[in-house]
């Protein structure tokens, strides 16, 4: 598991980017900048929209330099200049990345949907990992893992960002197979709900110990049971509402 502390000490894209190559392993030549680490790519060549391109930091976005000759991942950053991600700008950029006669020029490389990885930033210090699955990219679903400053981030420690680990030995298929693990939402929902019983069985057993010298036992457990679910579906509600509310959604 990865310390939480040293995601916390992410502020900003550089610092990311030297997370991601002391925790993780990404072949990134260290000291450098991200001006020395990545490619841009202007709005104007990826043929974004003006409404699209005036959500990106300076209209563009930059392309992480390949670890590999002929690596099958591509990994771009995506800096937006607001306060949060608009997945319907994502998208676009992902069109101008995949396959298209319609939409791609000569110039521009290409990937399959499911082999693009985006790192994106907002203004406020969110830093959101996405990835399409999908072959064609308007109907493609997007999967995302990330945090803000405030956020627990103990889920990503353990399963999200652990699996975005780098082997150089790994072969095309196995460094596919590796990375996209990190977007797995049913093993992390599995996760959940294990940790979940867990503290509902043992709130459950604390309630009932206390209450049951005051009405009989089977009553007690009834009204542990009650009291334990009701508590924890309503913390779960507040908590959702408060991150709803700190994404400016």
């Amino acid at each position: 598991m990865i310390p939480e502390e040293k995601v916390h000490a992410i502020s900003d894209t550089q610092s990311l980017l030297a997370f991601m190559s002391e925790e993780l392993g990404w072949e990134l030549p260290s000291p450098a900048t991200v001006d020395e680490l990545t490619f841009e790519w202007t709005g104007t060549e990826l043929n974004l929209s003006e409404n699209v391109a005036c959500k990106l930091k300076s209209g563009s976005i930059k392309q992480i330099q390949p670890f590999r000759k002929g690596q099958p991942w591509g990994i771009f950053l995506v800096d937006f200049a607001t306060t949060h991600l608009y997945t319907t700008a994502l998208r676009q950029v992902l069109r101008r990345l995949v396959p298209s006669r319609r939409t791609q020029k000569p110039n521009i490389p290409a990937w399959q949907s499911e082999n693009l990885l985006f790192i994106c930033t907002t203004s406020n210090q969110e830093f959101t990992f996405a990835h399409f699955s999908g072959e064609k990219p308007e109907r493609a679903r997007i999967t995302t893992f990330g945090w803000t400053p405030q956020e627990p981030v103990r889920t990503l420690c353990e399963f999200n960002l652990p699996a975005l680990r780098y082997d150089y030995t790994w072969d095309d298929d196995k460094w596919l197979k590796e990375w996209q693990r990190a977007f797995d939402v049913e093993r992390v929902t599995r996760k959940f709900f294990e940790d979940y019983t867990k503290v509902f069985v043992e709130l459950q057993r604390i309630l009932h110990k206390q209450a049951k010298g005051e009405a009989g036992d089977e009553a007690a457990k009834v009204w542990a049971h009650d009291y334990a679910l009701q508590f924890l579906n309503r913390l779960m509600f507040i908590y959702f509402i408060q991150k709803k509310e700190m994404a400016g959604r």
